[in-house]
């Protein structure tokens, strides 16, 4: 509902080839609709659940996704490791990985990560249909050290923190800007 994102909820029978993936979604009819297609790396990192837990083996695992709402299975089905549960989309890395492979970023709700993959593997399938602006930035330099991101509505500081910190020094460096107005915000 947030996105205005349509999902498919069952997996299909096979892993894919990510040109059959193509082909597949190309040709899928679900549901009574026709224009289903692969995410982008955006659309489908937008279903990971972070309470997820990768585990030692599949029986201490917990998938980033939600299977209250979508199927999942371990790549055990198909005789692989366990965490090879790795989704296919349509975002293609612009150059080449491992040797000159075609490579393509995709989602593993095994192990709750975006990696990129060579084509050439078999893949998960999990079609989307609906708005295709989902996940596209709009930003807008405001000149006064900060971007606004209208597709988001978010603000950003231009430059950021000048070190590394942990989660609490983080919150506390945030509480601090917002003590002393940064930029003219204190929120």
């Amino acid at each position: 509902m947030v996105t205005r994102l349509m999902w498919q909820q069952e997996l299909f029978d096979n892993k894919y080839t990510y040109d059959r993936c193509v082909a597949y979604a190309d040709t899928c009819t679900l549901a009574g609709y026709d224009d289903w297609r692969l995410p982008t790396i955006k659309e489908l990192y937008s279903l990971i659940l972070f309470t997820g837990y990768t585990g030692l083996d599949e029986s201490s695992a917990v998938p980033y996704i939600n299977t209250d709402y979508f199927d999942f299975r371990f790549g055990t089905e198909f005789g692989e490791r366990y965490i090879d549960s790795q989704y296919a989309t349509k975002t293609i890395y612009t150059s080449t990985t491992m040797n000159g492979n075609e490579t393509m970023f995709g989602v593993n709700f095994a192990d709750g990560r975006i990696k990129g993959y060579p084509t050439s593997k078999d893949f998960e399938i999990k079609l989307v249909r609906g708005r295709t602006d989902y996940g596209y930035n709009d930003f807008v330099d405001n000149d006064d050290g900060t971007i606004t991101d209208n597709s988001t509505r978010l603000m950003w500081d231009t430059i950021g923190s000048t070190d590394g910190m942990n989660w609490e020094d983080a919150l506390a460096y945030a509480q601090t800007k917002n003590t002393e107005n940064y930029l003219g915000y204190n929120d």
